[in-house]
Parts: C-alpha cells; structure tokens; sequence
C-alpha cells in the first residue's frame, strides 16, 4: 500500500463458469450473470459456495426485481451494475439527481433499505476528469456503495499517480476539477500532466 494507493485485494474472478475460477489464483470471489440463475433458489449455486458471488446486473427490470427479493441480501448481498444502467454524463450544478435518473436513485435506495451493496463501474482517464463528477454523483446522490475504476492499474507508470489522483478526487467535498497538488509530473515523467484548462492529460492515453 501507498498514500491512497489500495494495498493487497482479494482476487475476484470473472472468467469461465463453473469450478475454472479454483484454478486461476485462488480466487475469493466470481461474478455471476444475474439473468442467467435463480438468485431466489440456490440450487444451481452448489459449485460457489465457498467463494462470494457478485452478480451482474444489467437491465431496470432485473434491479428492480432483486429489490423485490425477500433473499437478496442472503444469497451475498452484492451487486454489479452494467454501465448501461448509469448515467454517463450529468449535470454537475445540480445537486439532486437528474430527472431521467430518479427512477435508479429510488430503486437503489430501496437497496440500501436492504443492506445490499451496489458497485459502479467507473470508465477512467475521461476527457476533462469527468469520472471524477461521475463518481461523487453515483456515490454522493445515486447512493452506489462503491466504484469500481476499470483499467486504473495496467502497470505502465501512471497506476499509482493516477489510482491517487481519483481516489483523492472523487472523496474530496470541493470541485470535481483536478489540481496537482505536490505534484510535479511535468518535470520528473511519472504524472500527469495538467494542461492549462484544468484537464490531466495522461501519458497512458496519450
């Protein structure tokens, strides 16, 4: 672990079906396509019960019906949501949710209701940082339990630099826009490089 960096995670597979993921690391978790097993039967499960599943969801009517479930919180309690069912652009001078998104604000709210937990995928390296907006508004008034930055760490240079950098960005209560604070990427190579309108401009996507 590093400053903001996140240390040792636990392995969360999501590969093949079935027993494949016991070979591949020792995983401690898998993701499951929600629409294809019976969440309310457990039946089907017997292959995963050592391990924690994390279902993927992917459409309105298949979160709305986990919210439904007298069982969802036992059978792991954890969701994934598509990025299909999340907004990717916003308003950011409005600090409720977006009309359109109110329908996804009250269902998750009936999720936390539940104590089930709800993760985001979170697209990285946006154009002006605006999965730094995003995120503080699927956490801050969606009400998503956690994110999930895909592609942060890729292991080039800008993984523990940029892993800061949004982690930092996306729990601070002020602007979403970024500074470089006691940083000096521009001068040593390893950061970001912020251009004169307040966009970082990575070296990865450069």
């Amino acid at each position: 672990s590093r400053g903001d960096f996140p240390g040792p995670v636990p392995v969360i597979y999501t590969g093949c079906e079935m027993l494949e993921f016991e070979k591949e690391g020792g995983a401690t978790a898998v993701v499951l396509d929600y629409g294809k097993y019976n969440v309310d039967n457990n039946n089907n499960l017997d292959a995963y019960e050592n391990v924690g599943i994390i279902w993927k969801i992917d459409t309105m009517e298949q979160l709305k019906e986990v919210s439904e479930l007298e069982s969802a919180a036992a059978t792991g309690g954890v969701f994934l949501l598509s990025q299909d069912l999340l907004p990717q652009t916003i308003n950011e001078e409005e600090d409720d949710a977006n009309d359109n998104d109110e329908e996804l604000k009250n269902v998750l709210s009936n999720l936390r209701s539940k104590s089930i937990i709800t993760i985001a995928p979170l697209s990285t390296m946006l154009p002006e940082n605006k999965e730094i907006s995003l995120g503080k508004y699927y956490a801050s008034t969606l009400g998503i339990s956690s994110l999930l930055l895909q592609n942060a760490c890729v292991g080039d240079e800008d993984d523990v630099s940029y892993s800061q950098h949004a982690i930092e960005g996306i729990n601070k209560k002020s602007s979403s826009s970024f500074s470089m604070t006691g940083l000096t990427g521009s001068t040593n190579g390893h950061f970001g490089v912020s251009s004169h309108s307040g966009d970082v401009k990575w070296r990865r996507v450069q």
